[in-house]
């Protein structure tokens, strides 16, 4: 017997803070944010296997890895993880606020702004339009149409509703998710116009990369994290069925993040051309990670105690807490991958790819996907389609998972052991002595098993996608089936 992934309680259309705008708002972000999910993950597969399994099997100036691979980000990191984030809090914010979506009419208008510029944007890129900034790849001007400008004004109509519901709330008492979702509004407004428009008015040089830095790192720390928080925070007690474990401890990792994130932007570039006491500022404030990470755990495992036997019986809260797990494992690696010793292996290695894999696609993701499994049965008004399909998914979505992220680790590492010696002995001739036993394109043709393995779990990714979309599909046009 299993436990019904929404609860009645909450599941009412008829819900006093469920008006029609309010649904609607839901669906223009979560349902295109779906497809886009699949789209980008097919995209990502694509991409790997026609690089390094089947290398050029299909070619042309258009499909070129420097053309497909901003669209990949931009499709998994833009059209799906941060419009499902906004989705999920047009869920979570009216309830925990209990009053009605502030200004439906700005959202709506501010969705439309968003979709319209990031969709055309991101499908500009096979044409050469790519910015040139890391993460912040979309063109500033496409003819006519100034896309960045575009895009920031729709996510500020999109806060300005949220923020607004949040200060007309009736319920006095601020829950955890609110804090984050406050704060996440706020920090993507700032971090976006650093990355996108500041950076272009600095002086050239490592100024840019400084600020260009701050942004990287903090797409992470300060939009998709605390977004991912305050989704796990809001869905882990309801599919729980049990009380957060401790609202002093949430408190204390929220201040903390808020405090020690914007500082350690750059630990990207140690052992770059910028000052050293930036580097070492970056690095403490990096180890000082660990106090809202263990704050975070210790709150989201400490909740599931004495309940752990629902684990087995619900992928959705599979998903969650192998999410709590995976930002642990992500949060350890972040400031020991600061320390300049083991800096100087990882860095720039294939290292760093597994590890962004495995914050955006590991935790927020699978926050966002156990989110999206509560509130499609709740739009629908009926069960998930099928159990076995969520199982499935969750499966081939970890297992995936986990073969991308530890053939990533393992050959980066190598990789970054490799490039080392070349840096043995006090001499530029020394320098190109161990370069000449040890050519740079060697380290590379040493990857392409790697790389293989990281297409194999491209496809175990963008397959159990595909699972998931469409359990949500028939979950909103066909009734629940019978299983065993």
């Amino acid at each position: 017997m299993t436990a019904p992934l929404v609860s009645p309680k909450d599941s009412s259309l008829d819900h006093p803070y469920s008006g029609p705008y309010d649904l609607l708002l839901i669906k223009l972000l979560l349902y295109p944010a779906i497809g886009f999910f699949v789209f980008g993950t097919l995209v990502g597969a694509f991409l790997s296997v026609n690089g390094y399994v089947l290398p050029d099997y299909f070619s042309g100036e258009y499909i070129t890895f420097g053309r497909i691979r901003p669209m990949h980000v931009a499709s998994v990191a833009l059209l799906w993880l941060l419009s499902a984030d906004l989705g999920l809090m047009f869920y979570f914010v009216p309830r925990l606020c209990c009053t009605r979506v502030y200004a439906p009419r700005v959202a709506m208008t501010g969705i439309a702004l968003w979709w319209f510029s990031t969709v055309i944007g991101t499908f500009s890129f096979p044409f050469a339009t790519n910015s040139g900034w890391e993460y912040a790849e979309l063109p500033m001007w496409l003819g006519f149409l100034p896309i960045k400008l575009i895009s920031a004004v729709g996510f500020v109509l999109i806060a300005f509703s949220l923020l607004g519901t949040i200060l007309t709330r009736t319920r006095q008492q601020l829950y955890v998710s609110l804090w984050y979702t406050i704060a996440t509004l706020l920090w993507t407004a700032l971090t976006y116009v650093f990355g996108n428009f500041w950076v272009e008015m600095v002086p050239g040089g490592i100024s840019r990369i400084n600020v260009n830095y701050f942004y990287v790192h903090n797409l992470v720390g300060l939009i998709f994290t605390p977004m991912g928080l305050a989704t796990a925070y809001f869905f882990l007690p309801k599919f729980a069925n049990r009380p957060i474990y401790s609202h002093t401890l949430s408190l204390i990792g929220f201040w903390s993040i808020a405090f020690f994130y914007p500082w350690i932007g750059a630990h990207h570039i140690i052992h770059g051309p910028i000052s050293q006491w930036l580097q070492t500022v970056s690095i403490v404030f990096s180890i000082w990670l660990f106090i809202p990470v263990w704050s975070v755990i210790v709150n989201l495992f400490g909740t599931m105690r004495g309940h752990w036997n629902s684990y087995s019986h619900s992928a959705p809260l599979r998903f969650l807490l192998m999410g709590v797990l995976f930002y642990l494992m992500v949060c350890i690696q972040g400031p020991l991958m600061a320390l300049r010793n083991i800096n100087e292996i990882t860095s720039k290695t294939d290292w760093i790819i597994g590890h962004a894999h495995m914050a955006l696609y590991g935790t927020f993701t699978f926050f966002a996907i156990a989110g999206i499994y509560w509130v499609i049965p709740v739009l629908a008004q009926r069960e998930i389609w099928s159990r076995r399909l969520a199982d499935w998914h969750f499966n081939l979505s970890l297992l995936g998972g986990l073969l991308m992220f530890t053939s990533l680790f393992i050959g980066g590492f190598m990789q970054g052991l490799e490039w080392s010696n070349w840096a043995t002995g006090g001499s530029y001739f020394q320098f190109q002595l161990n370069l000449a036993k040890l050519p740079f394109i060697e380290t590379v043709a040493q990857q392409v098993h790697v790389w293989k393995l990281r297409s194999l779990s491209g496809i175990l990714i963008a397959t159990a996608t595909i699972l998931f979309a469409t359990n949500l599909v028939n979950t909103l046009l066909i009734p629940a089936k019978e299983e065993a």
